[in-house]
């Protein structure tokens, strides 16, 4: 009789370590996804691969001194700044924060590039100045050929 005993205890020990083994690995599929998200939105996104693909994007006249546009790069938007002082400049527009798009402001001293997401701040050199932004804007080179503007990843 002892021994009906022992194994029916043993037997509900089993049941209760397979039930264990259930919820924690369930617990874990549960969790993972969001845990993923999470480092994801705390760790600064990381820069695309580069190409030496050179790609006409617009004419000199399309731009007037001290201001910018966004354009579209193999499918990255690339904010192209033509300067007060008159030279062409290039950035991956992406935020290196969270990837949102920056926006130039000629309006402010000096003038500089600001993500209206989280607020980080980069020079007209593309170089972080505010903000929880890591990481300078991406550049690229810009070529001025017959009054028109090239751009390639550097």
């Amino acid at each position: 009789m002892r021994d009906s005993k022992v194994s029916k205890g043993e037997k509900h020990q089993q049941r209760r370590d397979v039930l264990k083994w259930l919820l924690g690995t369930w617990s874990i599929a549960v969790a993972a996804p969001g845990l993923k998200s999470l480092l994801e939105y705390v760790t600064p996104r990381k820069p695309q691969s580069t190409q030496t693909l050179i790609q006409r994007i617009a004419s000199t006249a399309d731009l007037e001194p001290n201001t910018a546009k966004v354009f579209k790069v193999n499918k990255d938007p690339v904010i192209v700044v033509h300067t007060a002082t008159g030279q062409f400049k290039a950035f991956n527009a992406r935020c290196t924060h969270l990837g949102c798009v920056v926006q130039f402001s000629p309006d402010e001293t000096p003038p500089h590039f600001i993500c209206n997401c989280h607020g980080s701040e980069f020079d007209i050199n593309g170089k972080n100045i505010a903000g929880p932004a890591s990481r300078p804007l991406t550049p690229y080179r810009v070529i001025v050929r017959e009054s028109n503007i090239l751009v390639a990843k550097i």
